[in-house]
C-alpha cells in the first residue's frame, strides 16, 4: 500500500481554505494529485477520503469508530450531547432502532398528508412577493412537532418562529464564523430545555394513544441496561426528530434554485412529472451541498484506493466530493435531471454507498440518516405543490448558492411572487 501524501496547511492558508467550504477537501486533494490527502495543521493531522469505495470502508463498523470523533463544536450545537450520531455498537443499535420503528410506512404516509396539507395552506395565504426559505421553515417545524405529538397551539406564532429560528441555528453554528458558534450554543440549551420540558410531561401525564410518537417514544425509551434514558438524552433525541427534519429548509430552498433560476428544468420537470419527480429529487440530494464531511476514528489499519490509513487516525469522508466524483457519475457537475430515472428505489433503498448525501450503509446497523425517507416524502410534497398547484412569478434576486456558506441556500433565500 502507498503511504499517503501530506499537506501542511499553514496559518496563512486559513482564510482561502475556509472560503473554499465544500471544495476545501478536494482542493487538498488536488494539490497532492491523489484520492487520500493528510492535512497537518500545528500538531493536529487529518486524513480526507472520499467516493463510493472509500465510503465502504469509512461506513463499516469493524473499520472506523464515531465516538471521540466530533469537534465539540458539533456536539455543542448540532448533534447534542450523547445523541445518537456519537454512539457506536450495540448501544447505536438500540438507540437507532427508536428512530427506524418510528419510520414505518404508515408513520412517513401520516407525515406525508400533515406536511402535504399545511404547505398547501402556507402557499394559499401568500399574496406578493416572499420567501420559499421562510415559508419552508415554518411549514417544516410545525409540521415535524404535529407528527412527532407536540401540540404547539398554546404558543405564540412568534415563539413558533423563534423556535423553529434556533433550529436552523444549530446547524449554522458549524459553520467557521464565531458568531454564529455562540448564537448555536445558546439556542441549543434553550432548545434543549424546550424538549426536556415536553419530555419531563410526557412522562408525567402519558397519552397511550400517542404511544407511537416521537415525543413519547423518547419519553419511554431506554438505555441498554433498561433503565429510562435521562431526560436530558431523552430531550437530544426528540431533537434529532426536529432539527433534521427543518433543516430540509435547505433543500426546499435549493429546489427553489432548480427550479425557477433557470426555466428548463421547471418545464421537463411539469410535462413528465410522473416519470421524472423521483429523478429530480434524487438528482437534487446529489448535485446540491447539504452536509460536507463526517468525521471518525479508525479502528485498525485500512486501506482506502490504495493508501494506508493507520490505526488510530482522525479520518473525514468528503461527502460533497463524494456526490461530485467523476469515477462515480458522469459530468457530476451538471444537474441531470434524469440521471436517475428507473433507479430512484435503488438509490434511497438497496444502493448504500453510490449517492450519500445524508449518509451511506445500511439504515439500522449503520451511521446512515434515519431521516432519509422524511426527506423523500418532503421533497415530493415540495415539488409537487411548487409546480403542479400554484403559478408564481419570479422577482429579480441573487441566485448565487455561495460554496462557503454552511448550510449554503440561494442568497435571496429563493423569492417567489404570487397574486
Amino acid at each position: 500500500m502507498k503511504e499517503i501524501p501530506e499537506t501542511t496547511i499553514k496559518l496563512t492558508d486559513i482564510k482561502d481554505l475556509l472560503n473554499a467550504g465544500y471544495t476545501l477537501l478536494g482542493k487538498l486533494r488536488e494539490e497532492v494529485q491523489a484520492p487520500v490527502v493528510k492535512g497537518k495543521f500545528f500538531n493536529q493531522e487529518i486524513i480526507a477520503i472520499y467516493g463510493k469505495e472509500a465510503a465502504k470502508v469509512f461506513y463499516d463498523p469493524k473499520n472506523f469508530k464515531r465516538q471521540g470523533a466530533m469537534p465539540k463544536i458539533v456536539l455543542k450545537t448540532l448533534f447534542g450531547e450523547g445523541g445518537v450520531q456519537t454512539l457506536d455498537g450495540k448501544e447505536h443499535q438500540h438507540r437507532k432502532s427508536y428512530f427506524m420503528h418510528l419510520m414505518s410506512p404508515n408513520r412517513m404516509e401520516e407525515y406525508r398528508q400533515i406536511l402535504d396539507r399545511n404547505l398547501s395552506a402556507a402557499l394559499t395565504e401568500q399574496h406578493g412577493t416572499f420567501e420559499l426559505f421562510d415559508l419552508a421553515k415554518w411549514v417544516f417545524f410545525t409540521s415535524i412537532c404535529e407528527w412527532s405529538g407536540i401540540n404547539l397551539t398554546h404558543m405564540s406564532e412568534a415563539e413558533i418562529n423563534e423556535l423553529a429560528d434556533y433550529q436552523i441555528s444549530m446547524i449554522s453554528a458549524t459553520s467557521p464564523s464565531l458568531t454564529n458558534q455562540f448564537k448555536g450554543v445558546e439556542n441549543r440549551k434553550k432548545s434543549e430545555k424546550w424538549a426536556q420540558s415536553l419530555i419531563k410531561e410526557a412522562r408525567e401525564n402519558p397519552v397511550p394513544e400517542k404511544a407511537d410518537r416521537a415525543l413519547y417514544t423518547f419519553a419511554n425509551a431506554q438505555t441498554l441496561t433498561g433503565d429510562p434514558l435521562p431526560i436530558e438524552t431523552a430531550a437530544v433525541e426528540l431533537l434529532n426528530i426536529i432539527r433534521p427534519t427543518v433543516a430540509l429548509t435547505v433543500w426546499a430552498a435549493l429546489m427553489g434554485h432548480a427550479l425557477f433560476s433557470r426555466n428548463d428544468l421547471y418545464q421537463q420537470l411539469k410535462e413528465h412529472f410522473s416519470t421524472l419527480q423521483d429523478a429530480f429529487i434524487q438528482e437534487m440530494r446529489r448535485y446540491y451541498p447539504f452536509f460536507p464531511m463526517l468525521p471518525a476514528i479508525s479502528l485498525r489499519g485500512v486501506e482506502v484506493d490504495g493508501y494506508a490509513i493507520p490505526k488510530d487516525s482522525w479520518v473525514v469522508l468528503d461527502l460533497y466530493g463524494s456526490d461530485h466524483d467523476p469515477r462515480t457519475f458522469e459530468q457530476p457537475d451538471s444537474f441531470m435531471i434524469d440521471r436517475f430515472v428507473g433507479r430512484t428505489k435503488e438509490i434511497s433503498y438497496d444502493e448504500e454507498y453510490e449517492m450519500i448525501a445524508q449518509g451511506g450503509g445500511d439504515f439500522r446497523s449503520m451511521h446512515r440518516c434515519a431521516g432519509e425517507w422524511i426527506t423523500l416524502h418532503s421533497l415530493r410534497v415540495f415539488s409537487d405543490q411548487l409546480v403542479n398547484h400554484f403559478t408564481f412569478s419570479i422577482p429579480e434576486q441573487d441566485w448565487e448558492v455561495p460554496l462557503n456558506q454552511f448550510p449554503t441556500f440561494p442568497k435571496s433565500k429563493a423569492l417567489l411572487y404570487k397574486e
